[in-house]
């Protein structure tokens, strides 16, 4: 059995504190699990930066001056990008189970959630198909609302799709009523909601469900699905782990250990970063970050989210995409990807999306 001390910085109080309690019950329930299977014993330094970006550079830099080298840990790219020189200054490694917007691969993180072509554009690929004609895009002011919609942005626009509005929301803030509004007045077909914490669950509570337009998110998961109540009905999300995916054994102690009792795509994902983490530690029989990086890359790994790799290139986790529809307060799959794919984190390979929407010519006078 491996020995290691890790920390762990997720954010359980603050704008955002639904997704750390989920992520950090995945890397708790894993620790626990570790060890009652005789492959580690975890030893975990727990901070919760409460959702401050200076809290999570302090904390992160107390914990790697202490003699941690691995940290499980942020949710926000925000908070990672603050984490990411104090980890260089250090040679420490990040551990990071979020989704995120891409264009990014440091020395110093494994990227084990979803990329962009992973979430967003087999999301809008899929809605695509039916022909959306106008959407509205609407998101939380930092950076992945700006960045996973100047995504939308570009793939609905070659589309075709007229975007008739776009509006990023404070985080934490509540007030989502001119967004609503315009909405309300733009005939629109989609909306892309890249809302996070608070923010998201006034938006979907507040928009009123008759007459609504199809809701789209890439960050929507079970941890605070039920906050929205039968509001959440209809929305459309994409990620690499849902609830519904099982196993069911394991689902049932994630619902235990969550504190909304969900099973959660964070909640997953961060249990996986922790067991792979641990396999590479026994592995490299060291916690020197860079032989546990090649050992974790030197094989695929059996997960709760299926097989799962990690390009030594790209220290990106290949995934296998899946897009599923909340009903009654339960995400249920529509579509799966048939093997995992290798993260494209800045989209270098994905196809040009098609015209859905004949273009309105451009009229010239000529005299």
């Amino acid at each position: 059995m491996v020995e290691f001390d890790l920390g762990l910085v997720f954010s359980i109080t603050g704008p955002y504190a639904a997704l750390g309690q989920a992520a950090r019950a995945g890397a708790e329930l894993a620790i626990e699990d570790l060890e009652r299977t005789g492959v580690a014993r975890i030893t975990p330094s727990i901070c919760d930066p409460a959702g401050r970006p200076d809290a999570y550079e302090s904390m992160t830099r107390d914990l790697l001056e202490g003699g941690v080298s691995h940290v499980v840990g942020a949710i926000t790219s925000w908070s990672r990008k603050d984490m990411i020189p104090v980890l260089e200054r250090h040679g420490a490694l990040l551990w990071y189970p979020c989704a995120y917007e891409g264009f990014e691969s440091n020395d110093h993180v494994v990227y084990m959630g979803a990329a962009p072509n992973h979430h967003m554009i087999p999301l809008l690929d899929r809605v695509l198909q039916s022909g959306v004609r106008r959407a509205y895009l609407l998101g939380s002011n930092y950076v992945w609302g700006w960045e996973t919609l100047r995504l939308a942005r570009e793939r609905l626009t070659a589309a075709g799709v007229e975007i008739v509005g776009e509006r990023y929301v404070p985080l934490g803030a509540c007030d989502c009523d001119l967004a609503m509004s315009e909405i309300a007045d733009g005939g629109v077909d989609i909306v892309m909601n890249s809302l996070i914490g608070p923010s998201n669950v006034a938006f979907m509570t507040g928009l009123p469900r008759a007459g609504r337009p199809l809701i789209l998110s890439c960050n929507q998961t079970e941890a605070d699905l039920d906050a929205m109540g039968l509001c959440g009905d209809g929305l459309i999300s994409a990620g690499s782990y849902f609830e519904e995916l099982g196993p069911a054994e394991f689902v049932e102690r994630a619902g235990r250990a969550a504190p909304n009792g969900r099973c959660s795509g964070l909640l997953g994902t961060t249990y996986a970063s922790v067991c792979i983490l641990a396999a590479a530690v026994a592995r490299a029989g060291s916690t020197a970050p860079r032989a546990v990086f090649e050992a974790a890359c030197a094989r695929s790994h059996d997960t709760v989210l299926g097989q799962v790799s990690i390009d030594p290139v790209t220290r990106h986790a290949a995934l296998t995409p899946h897009i599923a529809k909340a009903e009654a307060g339960r995400f249920r799959i529509l579509s799966s990807g048939a093997a995992p794919v290798p993260a494209d984190p800045y989209l270098m390979n994905i196809p040009p999306v098609p015209r859905q929407v004949p273009q309105t010519p451009t009229l010239r006078i000529v005299k």
